[in-house]
């Protein structure tokens, strides 16, 4: 039961950051074509504070029910004489997630506070370079998100 309690937080966690990721890259850029330009960058700040936020809350549950359900699944084989082996599926999903963790903290802790100076300092032309490579990072993690589910999914796993 704790183990499908666990599980269930691991997924909506990641269903809200790659989803985030999805819904800002789809939907919210292509409609800042509405906004006067000077807006656009203002907009995409205060979207990309509060997204950091959840994201922060996201990534803290999932490394808290991964590591839970790994020490559970360790728990479980720690009679088995054949020991406890960590699935392929599951090392690739824990490296891709760790990649997707460092690009992350890239992004909140590197060019979030570049384009907050920028905006401060009102230097659009950095201000929109910087959400361009914003976007180009949050477009690899996506990317990134969407492989560990599919092979997730493909991956014979509990």
């Amino acid at each position: 039961m704790l183990y499908a309690a666990l599980k269930l937080v691991h997924l909506l966690s990641l269903v809200v950051w790659i989803g985030g990721m999805f819904f800002t890259l789809a939907c919210l850029r292509p409609a800042l074509g509405v906004l006067d330009a000077p807006a656009r960058p203002r907009l995409m700040s205060a979207v990309l504070l509060r997204f950091f936020a959840i994201v922060n809350a996201a990534i803290g549950l999932v490394l808290a029910s991964g590591l839970g359900m790994l020490w559970i699944a360790w728990r479980a084989s720690s009679g088995a004489a054949t020991g406890f082996s960590v699935p392929p599926s599951w090392i690739v999903m824990i490296v891709l997630g760790a990649t997707m963790m460092v690009i992350f903290g890239h992004l909140r802790g590197g060019l979030y506070r570049r384009l907050q100076a920028a905006l401060q300092a009102q230097d659009a032309p950095a201000a929109a370079a910087l959400l361009a490579r914003i976007r180009a990072w949050v477009a690899i993690n996506l990317a990134l998100g969407v492989l560990i589910v599919a092979v997730m999914k493909l991956g014979a796993v509990a």
